[in-house]
């Protein structure tokens, strides 16, 4: 296989803005994203976004299947050209928002997945690629610094601690790999990037559907308002206010507290609360 500068120079294209492309050559640091995602020979590996598919060889090189899913036709004629007669690739031709991704997904027991994820939509494969997280192993997704680090932030880390660190540790163990310096990137983007590593757990933290709704209702709440407390960011709720104060002592947190203050856990009891309100 070609080495990823000279995958780059065969593509003979620019990146598209619209796309949010930004292309990996250094070996190494794909070698690590690879890392990352504990990929193996024989594993069934999802790759969004290959680009001209740098990650893509690095990611066949270890004997992986790679299914790639890629938007631009450019890329998707030129990973055709390059890796289409492997028996080991198979290219899906589309958006990864719209695919159908749970028909894609039945066509192996188990994935693992690796991906340089376009800024613009980052965020929103992460919450699709969760909704799924009983098929996969392990991810690793490239990011925005500042995306990755409200994904593993905790309490102690208050700025970045939201709605995001707790969506992510309700399915997850999550931690940042790698970071990634603007230059790591052709064209280099104008932010620092970082890969996070995902490990789904087997069930979501919260098992009960109804209980995992109302927790979702209850930290978006809360973090709409972060610098009120718990009972002014919980009014968009429609509760009483003096059930909610019960439901918030009930669970044995101060009144006073302002959300970026509580773990995940004491959200969790706070629903578990709020739930019993009916």
């Amino acid at each position: 296989m070609q080495s990823p500068h000279d995958l780059i120079k065969a593509y003979k294209r620019d990146a598209k803005k619209r796309f949010g492309q930004h292309f990996l050559s250094d070996p190494s640091i794909l070698q690590n994203i690879a890392d990352a995602a504990d990929v193996r020979e024989g594993d069934a590996v999802l790759e969004i976004g290959p680009g001209p598919g740098t990650l893509t060889s690095a990611l066949l090189a270890r004997g992986a299947n790679v299914t790639a899913i890629e938007i631009d036709t450019d890329a998707q004629d030129f990973l055709e050209e390059q890796f289409g007669d492997l028996p080991n690739f198979t290219l899906v031709r589309g958006d990864a928002l719209t695919v159908n991704l749970p028909e894609l997904l039945e066509t192996a027991p188990s994935w693992k997945c690796a991906a340089n994820l376009p800024y613009n939509v980052g965020t929103p494969i992460f919450f699709l690629l969760t909704e799924h997280a009983a098929k996969f192993e392990r991810l690793a997704l490239m990011f925005q610094r500042e995306v990755a680090l409200r994904m593993v932030a905790t309490p102690e880390e208050r700025s970045d601690y939201g709605v995001l660190s707790l969506m992510t540790q309700l399915y997850h163990d999550a931690s940042i790999a790698l970071t990634l310096p603007p230059g790591a990137f052709f064209p280099p983007p104008k932010v620092y990037s970082a890969v996070v590593a995902l490990s789904p757990i087997e069930k979501a933290r919260i098992e009960d559907p109804e209980l995992r709704r109302v927790f979702e209702r209850v930290i978006k709440a809360c973090f709409q308002k972060r610098r009120k407390t718990l009972p002014n960011g919980l009014k968009g709720l429609g509760i009483e206010k003096a059930s909610l104060i019960s439901a918030i002592e009930g669970a044995n947190i101060d009144p006073r507290a302002r959300p970026e203050t509580l773990d995940f856990d004491q959200f969790v009891a706070l629903s578990e609360k709020i739930a019993g309100l009916g």
